[in-house]
């Protein structure tokens, strides 16, 4: 298996010009036998290997348990280990995602912290895949969906990609690897369970090599995919014009590479990852219209010229801020409460709008953003620049959004919460409760 893993690496470069590696180590099988070949490799492969581990904070002593295992298990590979405790389950009810999703974006903030310029290695398998594949599937998926998990993303690599959980659990039998079960496993509510548990079972009733069939589809697909992606840039590139792109030269072009194009051309001026519907729109109004994607900017298409209209963009302002009093906006109101502790109404320990006022410095100002600020927020364990942040959250107004700061830098940002510094604990004697009205 050490050399179906080396040859995975070799296959999709994934080592390319680095040899710093992050390695995700839950305590399970998969990444046990990740980290265990990854070791094997090391000196071959000249790799520097730095062990990640989050506990969630969802299932108590059990999370310990894997806490302790990992613990133990890198110290007997002589590997330096860095872990994360997260409250995941609050952090899940402040942002309005789900377990899962929540989990995952906090997983890879740590592992992109704790050496920027590392490649990340984490032990999704073929299973993994074939679940992914049918989960997509469930939902409506193209070509790039039934890719299924890419082997490399970004930084990400995945070099068990191409091993199946049968031949990973042997490979921890046949190297006495003990490793941890995590309970949640069992449990179909969560849809990726109930896939494993109970659709694939039925589907290697039908095919016992239901795996095998299902990774030749993976592989055919990815080809597609990225034959499609190459011709879909290439329509992109010749079909620009002066002012935008030739909207017969898309019009005429086969729609699955034209509406490729198009969201590639929609990434590229408007700086987010189109939905469906955007791309239906845009290819609605060829060669000649006009429309309103959802980022609020108009497209039109006349003389044969597509082309983007600008957004109107809220300039930069800046407002001081009174503990009791109610603040202008450019697009409404902000009001500050103070709570006190002894007041009968308790203070909301996991409400992202309201933060610890004792810890903030000097005077608090609401503004947009400025050039260089950042914020680690709470719960979570890096510091992002808030430009990231907008990136990240497809927000393309960067002064559209209330940023509280005082005189060392922003404390609150709308919509993301409050920095670590100022969140509430239980020895918070003054709550400062921030409510914006859009008018």
């Amino acid at each position: 298996m050490i050399c179906k893993v080396k040859q995975t690496i070799e296959r999709y470069l994934m080592l390319r010009d680095c040899r710093r590696i992050t390695v995700g180590v839950s305590g399970g099988a998969d990444s046990c036998a990740l980290l265990h070949i990854l070791c094997a490799l090391k000196d071959e492969l000249s790799l520097e290997i730095t062990a990640a581990h989050v506990n969630h904070g969802i299932r108590g002593e059990e999370a310990d348990r894997d806490e302790s295992f990992v613990k133990s298990f890198c110290k007997s590979l002589d590997v330096r280990l860095e872990t994360l405790h997260a409250d995941i389950p609050t952090l899940a009810r402040e942002t309005g995602l789900g377990l899962e999703e929540c989990g995952r974006n906090v997983r890879y903030e740590f592992f992109e912290s704790i050496d920027p310029d590392a490649l990340i290695a984490t032990a999704h398998n073929l299973n993994d895949c074939c679940e992914t594949l049918i989960f997509n599937l469930t939902r409506g998926t193209s070509v790039k969906g039934l890719s299924s998990i890419p082997p490399v993303r970004g930084r990400v690599i995945r070099p068990l990609i191409e091993c199946s959980r049968a031949e990973i659990e042997s490979y921890c039998r046949d190297n006495n690897i003990d490793y941890v079960t995590d309970s949640t496993n069992a449990d179909d509510n969560y849809s990726r369970n109930r896939i494993r548990l109970n659709v694939i079972p039925e589907l290697k009733a039908i095919n016992p090599s239901f795996e095998s069939a299902a990774a030749r589809l993976i592989l055919s697909a990815r080809q597609d995919d990225d034959c499609l992606s190459a011709l879909a840039a290439d329509l992109v590139s010749s079909s620009s014009v002066d002012g935008g792109y030739n909207a017969e030269m898309l019009s005429n072009s086969h729609p699955s590479i034209r509406n490729r194009a198009l969201s590639c051309i929609i990434k590229k001026e408007l700086s987010y990852t189109p939905e469906t519907l955007d791309i239906q729109k845009l290819a609605s109004i060829l060669p000649s219209g006009k429309t309103q994607l959802r980022s609020g900017v108009e497209v039109s298409s006349k003389s044969g010229v597509l082309t983007f209209g600008k957004k109107e963009i809220t300039p930069a302002w800046a407002e001081p801020v009174e503990p009791g009093s109610e603040v202008k906006t450019p697009f409404g109101s902000a009001e500050f409460t103070i709570i006190h502790k002894k007041e009968p109404r308790k203070i909301q320990f996991v409400h992202k709008n309201v933060l610890d006022f004792d810890r903030t410095v000097g005077r608090l100002v609401l503004r947009s953003r400025l050039s260089g600020d950042e914020i680690k927020i709470a719960g979570r364990n890096c510091t992002k620049t808030i430009k990231k942040l907008f990136v990240e959250a497809k927000i393309t107004d960067k002064n559209s959004v209330c940023i509280l700061a005082d005189e060392i830098g922003p404390v609150w940002v709308e919509g993301f919460g409050c920095c670590e510094r100022c969140k509430i604990t239980k020895d918070t004697l003054r709550a400062l409760k921030v409510n914006v009205k859009r008018g």
